[in-house]
């Protein structure tokens, strides 16, 4: 169930980006749309400002006959079912959204958790390597006097093989 936690995808990089340098977070790609037709102020539907509208206009007065009375009162009940219908989808198609909202945020924010562990421990490596710079040059120092004492305990027993 958990398989994303296995670790399959722990593979060791390259460098972190020490210099600056970013990769994939200009504008161009961080504001993709979701979808090619999703809409948005550059790309509204053709059909943003249409009404829905089956009944023509009524622009003159004029009679009817009983029958299409009732034709309009069956037309009148089923557009009222319809309409209670497609309430019903635009509220399901908004809670729908609001839930894909919600799991985008959500994504986001663990991206961004992912993120700042990345550059803390990117940082704490920085710290600790910082640190082993810092030694250098006492474990030089170290290593210059043990040199020193090597040659002067070689001077003294080439002084002593001399006087042999």
């Amino acid at each position: 169930m958990l398989g994303f936690l296995r670790g399959d995808d722990f593979k060791l990089s390259t460098i972190a980006p020490v210099d600056g340098s970013h990769k994939g977070i200009s504008k161009d790609n961080v504001f993709k749309r979701s979808a090619d037709n999703a809409i948005t102020p550059d790309n509204p539907p053709e059909t943003i400002f249409d009404t829905y509208r089956t009944m023509p206009v009524c622009d003159r007065v004029r009679e009817f006959t009983p029958e299409e009375a009732d034709g309009l009162s069956e037309l009148a009940r089923v557009k009222k079912q319809n309409a209670k219908a497609t309430k019903k989808a635009a509220d399901q198609h908004e809670s729908i959204l609001n839930s894909e909202a919600k799991i985008n945020r959500h994504g986001q924010r663990m991206i961004r958790n992912e993120a700042e562990f990345e550059v803390k421990t990117q940082g704490y490596k920085g710290t600790t390597a910082k640190s082993l710079h810092g030694m250098r040059p006492r474990y030089a120092a170290m290593g210059k006097g043990l040199e020193k004492s090597e040659q002067l305990a070689d001077q003294a027993i080439n002084n002593l093989m001399a006087q042999l």
